[in-house]
């Protein structure tokens, strides 16, 4: 199956993605490792009113793992990046059931905090559908609701300047594999003492078909029918105190395979965000 680029580009490279992060992590932080004072940002403030307002960016190491031909080919650097994806996804794990553990009323009663995968993949796949159809129709209130700010400026920017009279119909084929996690993250939110962010990375393979018209009618070649893989990132906030969703489910963005070159960038984006840890304890 060859993968095509998406149809409504929402996917950004590891490059942006971690300057994007990387600027969200200092906004976010504050001036909490530059001056010895702890007030915290008034973004993290806001959020805490209002979880909507919550920081949105793919957190670092959201690791999909590409490909067997994209791993290193020698030894060192290829043992160095298999450990890089054990240490990464353990860590994942064991935080994730650590979070589940922690939101057990007692210790017989059902933990609050559910981490099954299928209510995760039907949530994914359901944004997915949205977003697309929404593009396509030009609903950017709907877009609004459902995308992270971030990715929904572009998106409605690109609504806007269509030519007048042009209009998109979007239609999801067919699953070419079942939709499956593929990173799934629960990260303490800096600046605050009950907040997590809880991502979860969905890859969804899929043929589309997408078709504009113009006052009504085909446009001649535009129908487009690709086979694409997708990496969606959702993401949502959680209270460690009640373990409730304190906003809705939104689109993050897409994200490509962890590379052995994207993963040494990511770094930088890892150390940033340990630096902001420390500076905020």
């Amino acid at each position: 199956m060859a993968v095509g680029r998406a149809l409504f580009s929402t996917s950004e490279n590891r490059a942006a993605a971690n300057r994007r992060t990387q600027a969200a992590i200092r906004k976010h932080t504050g001036n909490a490792v530059r001056q010895t004072g702890k007030q915290p940002a008034p973004s993290l403030e806001r959020a805490k009113l209002d979880p909507s307002k919550a920081p949105t960016f793919v957190l670092p190491e959201t690791f999909v793992i590409p490909p067997l031909s994209r791993f290193p080919k020698q030894f060192k650097p290829l043992m160095s990046y298999l450990w890089g994806i054990i240490r990464v996804k353990s860590l994942d794990f064991l935080l994730a059931r650590q979070y589940r553990f922690s939101s057990m009323p007692g210790w017989r009663q059902k933990p609050l905090l559910s981490l099954k995968k299928a209510p995760l993949i039907a949530q994914t796949k359901a944004l997915h559908r949205q977003m697309n159809e929404a593009i396509a129709s030009g609903d950017a209130e709907m877009l609004e609701k459902i995308v992270d700010s971030y990715l929904y400026v572009p998106l409605a920017v690109n609504i806007e300047q269509r030519p007048k009279g042009r209009t998109c119909t979007w239609e999801l084929v067919r699953y070419n594999k079942e939709p499956r996690i593929v990173s799934h993250k629960i990260f303490p939110l800096q600046g605050t003492k009950d907040k997590l962010l809880w991502q979860v990375t969905v890859s969804i393979a899929s043929r589309q078909r997408v078709v504009e018209h113009e006052r009504g009618r085909v446009v001649p070649g535009s129908e487009k029918e690709l086979d694409l893989v997708e990496n969606v990132v959702i993401g949502t906030m959680i209270s460690n105190e009640t373990w409730a969703t304190q906003n809705a489910w939104k689109i993050i963005s897409t994200v490509q395979p962890m590379t052995p070159e994207k993963w040494e960038r990511e770094q930088e984006t890892v150390k940033l965000l340990a630096e902001a840890g420390a500076g905020s304890s």
